[in-house]
């Protein structure tokens, strides 16, 4: 009987190996950065921007299958925006622009041991991100435009006659992006199941972001103009769960 109940302590225990980094790790991040539209056509200049002008968080899930190679997976959400304006004799118009992106990273890490409870870690892969919602405002002194993923507003401060607001299925910007994305950073360990990790991220789409040269509606322009690729760099701060599959799920036979 005393096998017994040992036995069944440790069929239900989550505990592997102390510090085992070949467990598995589920966790949480969060992720403030900076972003940039990269596009050399754009008729705008970038006004002072936020710092940080975007912010993320998800959840992680990483499984090594050594002491030095493992794979890194997750979900995230960000939200980010940035600021132009174009100014010219009779025009000064303001712009301001908001994305909200669903991520999936998938990437292969490395690890290199620093200390006993400390490592320095490297992340490369890809990553497809879905747009989840925009929104462009464009103001000057005589109107203000708006386009999201659900509607188009104008509004004319001098002829309120002309205001138009209409539904309208987003369009402007394309709804799927694949990219890539790395990291460097260091994993240390609070306890034997929990660690903590800091890294400098960086996340590039390939695929251009518009559907459209920037804010217009048209598509009588060359490729050339309506491409735009999304650039973020910042911080990735996480806590992870460390458990081991094997000894929570040990099927084999135990003598009374």
């Amino acid at each position: 009987m005393k096998n017994l109940v040992i036995a069944m302590i440790l069929s239900i225990s989550f505990a592997g190996n102390a510090q085992d980094i070949t467990d598995w790790q589920v966790g949480i991040n969060l992720n403030p950065f900076f972003f940039t539209r990269i596009n050399s056509n754009f008729p705008y200049n970038k006004d002072k921007q936020d710092l940080p002008n975007g912010f993320g968080f998800g959840l992680t899930i990483e499984k090594n299958w050594n002491d030095s190679w493992g794979v890194k997976t997750g979900f995230e959400y960000s939200k980010q925006n940035e600021k132009y304006f174009f100014d010219v004799v009779g025009d000064n118009t303001s712009i301001k622009s908001s994305f909200e992106y669903y991520k999936t990273p998938i990437t292969v890490q490395y690890y290199y041991r620093l200390k006993e409870k400390l490592f320095l870690t490297f992340n490369q892969g890809i990553q497809f991100s879905f747009l989840k919602y925009y929104k462009t405002i464009a103001e000057d002194e005589y109107e203000i435009r708006t386009q999201t993923s659900d509607y188009s507003e104008y509004i004319s401060y001098q002829h309120p006659e002309r205001n138009q607001y209409y539904s309208d299925e987003g369009k402007m910007h394309k709804k799927t992006l694949f990219g890539i994305i790395g990291s460097i950073g260091l994993k240390g360990f609070l306890s034997d199941k929990i660690s903590y990790s800091t890294n400098l991220r960086y996340e590039y789409d390939f695929t251009s972001a518009d559907n459209f040269p920037y804010y217009s509606d048209t598509s009588d322009w060359n490729d050339s103009e309506k491409t735009t690729h999304n650039l973020r760099i910042g911080l990735e701060l996480g806590l992870q769960y460390h458990f081991s599959i094997n000894d929570r799920f040990d099927k084999s036979p135990h003598r009374l």
